[in-house]
């Protein structure tokens, strides 16, 4: 019994260990993306203060850029907050998932196309389903931005919906580097990099496929996942009953 507790309160140390490690990697994560807007934002209203006369449309833009990208990090935090924490009512209601994806696919392309990058989507039309829209449509855009942000020289990127025994599949791929069979399972944890280097994406925050699942795990019978190679790319995925 006492070497029993023994290996329990080891294990239990250990995990408590893995939990601090990823505590601070969030934190240092969020700073970093914090910081950097931040720097910008300033660095850029300064400018504009000391040189009045030489500011350009480009240098508000900028401003404008990083304001959203902050925006869009705290509106996440709070998000992955709320549906952690299981306060988040969703509307169950029916609606077409192919409308909404065409809608979403259609507003990512629109916003990464001045950088060469090109969305493909392939689908059947009128597939009805049940679900929160509001979600689902943010399961939809973190995929996508997620496949942008890890696409690979060919810069392209294929969305396609089909259906088959009774179900809807909504697949995301890229042509990027994959992912290796050792970090697979841990793509969905907050901040998670494969690499350990910070890369940000240019409309996305890091908390992307943490958002996705602890969204598709509150929609009864959801599937979901990715498949993947290392060194051939990705394609993130899930699947809703019709109707």
């Amino acid at each position: 019994e006492v070497v029993k507790l023994a290996d329990a309160l080891t294990e239990a140390a250990a995990e408590l260990s893995k939990t601090e490690e990823l505590r601070q990697e969030l934190v240092s994560n969020v700073s970093h993306d914090l910081r950097t807007p931040l720097t910008l934002i300033a660095g850029y209203s300064e400018m504009i203060r000391d040189l009045p006369e030489e500011t350009t449309a480009e240098d508000m833009q900028v401003i404008i850029d990083e304001t959203n990208r902050l925006s869009n990090l705290v509106d996440d935090l709070l998000d992955l907050s709320k549906l952690r924490a299981g306060t988040v009512d969703f509307q169950m209601e029916l609606f077409d998932l192919d409308e909404l994806t065409a809608e979403i696919v259609g507003r990512v392309a629109r916003f990464c196309e001045q950088d060469g990058y090109r969305i493909q989507y392939r689908s059947e039309a009128g597939v009805q389903v049940t679900g929160d829209r509001e979600r689902i449509s943010q399961v939809i855009y973190n995929f996508l931005l997620n496949a942008v942000d890890h696409a690979g020289a060919d810069k392209q990127v294929t969305v396609s919906l089909h259906t088959g025994e009774g179900k809807a599949r909504l697949e995301v791929t890229d042509n990027g580097a994959g992912i290796s069979s050792e970090e697979l399972p841990h793509i969905w944890e907050r901040y998670y990099k494969a690499d350990k280097t910070h890369h940000r994406t240019k409309a996305g925050s890091g908390l992307g496929l943490s958002i996705v699942r602890s969204i598709l795990d509150r929609h009864p019978g959801v599937e979901y996942g990715v498949e993947t190679e290392k060194g051939r790319g990705s394609t993130f995925w899930f699947s809703m009953q019709c109707g």
